[in-house]
């Protein structure tokens, strides 16, 4: 067994593959790394983008609401308050969600307490205040299986309201400002999903430094998400069925019309601004921030946040076979015709990661295609391409002193 170093070549197969086993582990954790960080470093959004096109193309299927799921649009139904500056001095009028209209949909909700979840998607501003609020507050507190948002920094409107927060913002990079990963965990505070997912189930999370556990199980703070549930356009579907119901003119104001009980059992009800203000750009197209969240709960009910062994099994292979070439003193450039001429360092760095991204690109659309896991493909090409310019800088080194 002899390893010289001088040369810069690995005499041993045994140590070359070690070295190649310890290294392709390496890569998986930094993968299991960059996938929690709750934003995109190498704007996978295009790519993935591009992926859901082709998909949806190939795809038989037609995306249609399920049966379990109430949204209940507040868009429409508003109402005006006082608005007073930071003195207290009223400086004119404000549109906020209709709270009387909230607080008697939850009255009855509370009153049937057969749904399955409220997500309560309507943020509660602590500078603003109507004649209900102490009613509403005590109600919202007082309904099981209810979350409400709460944005990083804002001020707590009632100590009532604490139980049901949960977080709601998401991250973005310097080249990506539209939403493109679900934070489910963010400093030990819980997204809406999360809790949602959390009373449901009774699942809870722990975490040991960088890893994250779900019931014994190694998983995912972050996700890519594949949005299962897309509210599609309009009020109605084709076949003339409600995409949405307007919590005021549909719900209440049919009070005579509608069994409650029947209406709302085993439903998860998903209130928001479904067509207005709360609309996010996804991958997918725009998106109101209630069916993102909701998208979110459905990938935690089918385990997508787990850490998929069989995905990770591939990776090992793939990442363990470059690491391999790479550790075998070999170079693409020696190998093929076509890039033999080139011997600028710049150039041969620039088409390694092409090549890096290339064939990581092709591993992604599979894995996208086949169960909708995606990776960080630019950052792991990107590492891979300093590697081998590390490598290819040492040979040269070795080859002049020759």
């Amino acid at each position: 067994m002899k390893l010289n170093i001088h040369k810069w070549e690995i005499q041993s197969p045994k140590i070359k593959y070690l070295l190649a086993i310890l290294h392709a582990v390496f890569v998986l954790f930094l993968c299991y790394l960059l996938g929690n960080i709750p934003y995109s470093l190498g704007d996978e959004e295009q790519y993935i983008q591009r992926l859901h096109i082709v998909k949806e193309y190939i795809s038989s299927s037609q995306t249609v609401l399920p049966t379990t799921l109430l949204p209940i649009n507040v868009a429409y139904d508003k109402q005006l308050i006082e608005w007073t500056d930071e003195y207290g001095l009223p400086v004119g009028k404000q549109v906020i969600t209709d709270r009387e209209k909230l607080l008697r949909f939850l009255q009855i909700a509370r009153e049937t307490n057969n749904y399955r979840y409220i997500m309560l998607d309507v943020v509660f501003e602590p500078d603003v205040h109507t004649d209900i609020d102490s009613l509403l507050f005590a109600t919202i507190a007082n309904t099981d299986r209810l979350v409400i948002p709460r944005h990083k920094d804002d001020e707590l409107t009632d100590s009532l309201l604490l139980s049901k927060l949960a977080y709601a913002d998401y991250r973005t990079s310097i080249n990506e400002g539209n939403f493109v990963k679900y934070q489910y965990i963010n400093n030990d505070m819980v997204s809406m999903a999360w809790k949602m997912y959390a009373d449901c189930t009774g699942m809870e999370y722990s975490h040991w430094g960088p890893f994250y556990f779900s019931n014994g199980r190694l998983c995912n703070s972050c996700l890519f998400l594949n949005f299962t549930v897309m509210p599609g356009e309009g009020s109605y579907t084709p076949n003339g069925g409600k995409i949405f119901y307007n919590i005021g003119i549909d719900i209440l104001d049919q009070a005579k019309n509608i069994d409650y009980s029947t209406f709302l059992r085993n439903k998860v009800i998903i209130i928001g601004d479904l067509t207005e203000n709360d609309i996010h750009d996804t991958y997918a197209g725009p998106m109101s921030g209630s069916y993102i969240n909701y998208n979110a709960f459905l990938a935690l009910m089918d385990g997508k946040h787990y850490v998929d062994w069989p995905s990770m099994t591939v990776l090992f292979i793939i990442y363990f076979f470059i690491s391999l070439f790479l550790l075998s003193n070999k170079s693409l450039f020696d190998s093929l015709s076509l890039l033999k001429s080139i011997k600028s360092r710049t150039w041969r760095t620039v088409f390694s990661f092409v090549g890096f991204t290339g064939l990581l690109s092709i591993v992604c659309a599979a894995f996208y295609l086949i169960n909708g896991y995606i990776f960080d493909i630019l950052t792991i090409s990107g590492y891979f391409s300093l590697c081998s310019l590390i490598l290819n800088t040492c040979r040269t080194i070795k080859l002049k002193k020759e």
